[in-house]
């Protein structure tokens, strides 16, 4: 406004909400300028800018919470390799026995309990607590690896090396001596196996699990590849380590490093 030669900017005054008075004492009412509002152009490059950062992360983010995944079944693994060693302690160097097949459904005597053969269609079909192992593990959790959801169904992730027992046809092999082996280092004692699950035309490697908690050699069984398109393997000296299928069969883990296919 203007008023004895002087105008009075009412902005400069700050914003009110109706009529005020100047610092002169000069009344004037204070306009309202809109603010500024983002056009539909500028809305759209936003939006594109949010979908290719999201595009970007979310496989980031998921590849992290595998890792995280991954680690944690090593340590179960690790956990479950000590606790066959324990037992090697207390039963004068003899491994633990296992139970496989349909013949070994309901038998009591192997590492790990099963109740139905195709363990992993059938929830809650794996019982630890009467594996002959239970006693130096103590939590069932430990038995179960956290990317395996056909696992946290039935019970079990791991399978035990056909080669470290005593084969029979009965359902039930008794474990062999750890003289057996002159090089643990070299040989594989749990694995993460893929087993058919419902009505599949082939393993999915990536999401199958463990039938009987058997790993059978000759059969052969197959490598899961949950983990980057490998699997976690304990080993008969106590370390665990993730592998791709191909590095496992080119090192004959399964069966010490022999150059005979099969057990020895």
């Amino acid at each position: 406004m203007t008023t004895s030669g002087h105008t009075v900017d009412c902005s400069q005054l700050g914003r009110i909400a109706s009529v005020g008075r100047s610092a002169e004492g000069h009344a004037c009412r204070v306009v309202h300028r809109p603010g500024h509002a983002f056009t539909l152009i500028e809305l759209l490059v936003v939006i594109a800018v949010i979908a290719i950062l999201a595009a970007i992360l979310f496989p980031v983010f998921s590849k992290a919470r595998e890792s995280a995944r991954r680690t944690g079944c090593l340590s179960n693994l690790h956990q479950l390799d000590l606790g066959f060693l324990q037992y090697t302690q207390d039963y004068d160097e003899m491994l633990p026995g296992a139970t496989d097949g349909p013949g070994g459904t309901g038998r009591m005597g192997g590492w790990i309990y099963y109740s139905a053969f195709g363990a992993n269609k059938t929830p809650h079909s794996y019982d630890v607590s009467r594996g002959s192992v239970i006693s130096y593990i103590k939590n069932t959790q430990i038995y179960i690896c956290p990317t395996d959801g056909q696992g946290r169904d039935s019970g079990d992730s791991y399978a035990y090396n056909s080669c470290l027992v005593q084969r029979t046809p009965g359902g039930f092999n008794p474990g062999r001596s750890l003289a057996a082996f002159d090089n643990p280092t070299s040989w594989m004692l749990l694995v993460e196996e893929a087993s058919w699950f419902s009505d599949e035309m082939q393993i999915n490697t990536n999401v199958d699990s463990t039938d009987d908690g058997y790993f059978a050699v000759d059969f052969p069984n197959t490598f899961s590849t949950r983990h980057f398109e490998g699997s976690n393997l304990a080993f008969l000296d106590g370390h665990s380590k993730g592998l791709r299928t191909d590095q496992i069969l080119s090192n004959r883990y399964q069966n010490g490093g022999a150059s005979v296919p099969g057990c020895n």
